[in-house]
């Protein structure tokens, strides 16, 4: 009776891992489709230059780190300066996101990466131009916040 006793207890304590793993693996790939999805919202804000809904997809001390070395921290200050970004849009300008990727540092924090491209006119030239970008995301509650966020640009190397 012993035997079986153990046996069973094995079998169950094995199929109770597995399913908490079963569950674990299915809650992240619902916060990684979640997460994949703030980019296409992003996307979107971006194209209304919409700064207030921009700014509520940043947690409240966020930092950002903008494509001209800008670092704006809280999120009032990123507020305002998505005001003055989106301020004059160029309906010529294109964006953008590919190669996303989402990796957990464990249940409430995520590293996303992307790279971007797209067209844009600076004092009257047209240029073409590519990007990396990383954003570090927390968990607040049911939402997936940003809480920093750099875009590097790409730029050819000497020698390659």
């Amino acid at each position: 009776m012993k035997t079986s006793f153990f046996s069973f207890a094995k079998m169950f304590s094995l199929a109770a891992v597995l399913l908490l793993a079963n569950a674990l693996t299915a809650q992240t790939a619902a916060d990684e489709k979640t997460i994949l999805g703030l980019t296409d919202k992003w996307m979107e804000i971006s194209k209304l230059g919409d700064a207030n809904a921009m700014t509520e997809l940043y947690a409240d001390k966020a930092t950002a780190i903008f494509f001209d070395g800008t670092v704006v921290n809280g999120k009032e200050a990123l507020r305002e300066t998505f005001k003055v970004f989106m301020a004059n849009p160029n309906p010529d300008d294109t964006m953008e996101l590919d190669e996303k990727s989402v990796r957990f540092l464990d249940a409430d924090h995520a590293v996303l990466t992307y790279r971007m491209h797209g067209t844009t006119s600076m004092e009257g030239q047209k240029m073409d131009w590519k990007a990396v970008g990383t954003a570090v995301l927390v968990r607040k509650g049911a939402n997936w916040l940003i809480e920093l966020n750099q875009d590097t640009p790409i730029m050819q190397m000497p020698g390659q």
